[in-house]
């Protein structure tokens, strides 16, 4: 590549007047410099978002590469044989010739999306936080869709799914939709329900507690955008590596899950820490099975303590209209209950020495931008304390309005799979409930609060504690009653709670060869902490003193 020349810029600088009458200028056009830097006062020019400027990037960038690749090989070429050199300039003259038709196809077509999904597909990568990449020779390149995500692109839904075409016609229709159900198992089964219990009973909207959906859709926002930003991982990261043992870093890693759960939900904060447990598994002599079901419980038991904690609690609050002070009367004693179990679970945890890379700390991405969100958040707090149609509708749009001003990219990056979840949760048990048959069946399960305690704790073991809560809050009375039972009954199997379930997919998709030996002490510890919990707050129940 030449010297003078910039990577996404459409001219050589060694031939442009600015080199020689303003340094300031090249500066100014330089893509390695900072944003703010190289664009003052926020004012992005008309070539760097236009179709036929990125055209025209494309086949410049793609001519400066065969021609650096060519300096390269034609200083190293006198020390090779006469035959070294013939296959060498013939695998020149092929690559020579790849890029003359790239470089064809985005003279001829300005507007073509292939070209500009090819070039930086080379040297960006939106899931890489940085902001700079480097290629196979060593080179640093700006990552063009780490920085720029923010923009709108009126052709990015149109390359997303061609992608997602190309996809499906190299794997075959029918292996990528297995694929899909395979990912998406509980969904799918839900969906599946859906439409089986639906043949018995008439579906009906009123069976869809929108005031939920829209909290969710809100909260899904904020916390997208805090992890888009890297607000989650900065956070955590910067904790952690305070810990010098891994005594320390257990205790800190629970207690940063217990207070994340609180306000993020429980399987956010499991996929914001399980990965920083993996990354320390490293660094780590031991494997770090018990710390990672010990996050895993304090994700599910920590999440109790506010209503925004998880959907079940969320649900149970305002389906049954409690009070703050009421739902804080229920769910201190849990909380409490859990911080001890978990101190005397760490307990066990050997004072082993353990050493953190500060580059393993990741930087915030653009923090300003994370301001409205912030203030998006107080709009989600308000809409949590207002039960009416006209303020869910409001504070969605609101939120769909910040997304779309600050962050169109962000529809990409939210949860839409819990929000489908709880679509078809709500149909499936709206079926059930308005079952005929099953209605007598579902009363005997809830006659008393002890019957809906156990029914939810259970129950929560085969079918999640998610739909259990929707069905039984149908025909029961007794909040406190459902609260502990599918509180405490996300701990057990691994389909009690969608956390259990995202820590064991993490952990066998990066250690798939101690996937028994992690399932076995997570189990293991789950099912005792179930029958300890289950066993305690089910004598109090039956006391009365809950």
């Amino acid at each position: 590549m030449c010297e003078h020349c910039t990577e996404r810029s459409g001219k050589c600088m060694s031939e442009s007047p600015m080199n020689s009458n303003s340094s300031q200028s090249v500066i100014s056009a330089n893509p390695l410099l900072p944003f703010r830097d190289r664009e003052s006062d926020g004012i992005r020019s008309a070539r760097f978002t236009s179709r036929s400027g990125r055209a025209h990037r494309a086949s410049r960038f793609l001519t400066h590469m065969t021609q650096s690749h060519s300096h390269r090989t034609q200083s190293s070429s006198t020390a090779l044989s006469t035959t070294q050199k013939a296959e060498q300039q013939a695998s020149e003259q092929q690559t020579a010739d790849q890029t003359t038709d790239h470089s064809a196809t985005a003279t001829s077509s300005p507007s073509t999306e292939s070209v500009h999904e090819k070039t930086h597909e080379f040297v960006s990568d939106p899931s890489n936080p940085h902001f700079y990449v480097h290629d196979h020779y060593g080179q640093p390149h700006f990552n063009y869709k780490a920085r720029q995500s923010h923009l709108l692109h009126s052709h990015d839904l149109a390359v997303r799914s061609r992608q997602l075409l190309k996809r499906l016609n190299s794997q075959g229709w029918w292996s990528a939709i297995w694929g899909v159900i395979r990912s998406h198992l509980f969904l799918s089964i839900l969906i599946a329900g859906s439409v089986i219990t639906s043949f018995f009973n008439t579906p009906r909207w009123s069976y869809v507690d929108w005031h939920i959906i829209a909290i969710i859709f809100e909260l899904m926002i904020v916390i997208a955008a805090f992890e888009r930003y890297g607000v989650l991982n900065w956070v955590s990261m910067r904790i952690l590596a305070r810990c010098k043992t891994e005594k320390g870093l257990s205790i800190s890693m629970c207690m940063l899950a217990l207070i994340l759960a609180m306000f993020a939900t429980n399987d956010v904060t499991i996929l914001t820490i399980i990965p920083l447990v993996l990354l320390m598994k490293k660094h780590s002599k031991t494997p770090l099975y018990l710390q990672m079901t010990l996050v895993t419980i304090c994700a599910n038991l920590g999440s109790c303590l506010t209503p925004f904690g998880n959907p079940h609690n969320l649900y149970i609050y305002t389906h049954f209209h409690l009070s703050d002070l009421e739902f804080m009367r229920y769910s201190v004693p849990l909380f409490v209950t859990s911080l001890v179990l978990i101190f005397i679970s760490l307990a066990f945890v050997k004072k082993t020495p353990i050493t953190i890379d500060r580059n393993d700390i990741p930087h915030l991405v653009q923090p300003r931008r994370v301001i409205p969100f912030a203030i998006l958040a107080a709009v989600v707090f308000v809409n949590l304390r207002v039960n009416d149609w006209r303020m869910d509708l409001t504070c969605a749009i609101i939120a769909a309005l910040t997304a779309y001003v600050f962050d169109p990219r962000l529809i990409f990056h939210i949860n839409w799979n819990l929000i489908l979840t709880l679509f078809f949760i709500f149909i499936m048990i709206g079926n059930i409930a308005h079952m005929q048959v099953l209605q007598s069946g579902l009363n005997a399960l809830v006659h008393t609060p002890m019957a809906t305690y156990l029914s939810g704790l259970l129950l929560s073991q085969i079918i999640s504690n998610v739909p259990i809560t929707v069905l039984l809050s149908q025909f029961t009375a007794s909040p406190a009653a459902l609260f502990f039972g599918v509180d405490i009954g996300g701990l057990g199997s691994p389909i009690a709670s969608l956390a259990n379930l995202i820590t064991i997919s993490l952990f066998n998709k990066q250690y798939p060869n101690e996937k028994k030996a992690f399932l076995k002490v997570f189990l293991g510890v789950n099912f005792a902490a179930l029958i300890f919990m289950g066993t305690l707050f089910g004598v109090l129940q039956a006391v009365k003193i809950l």
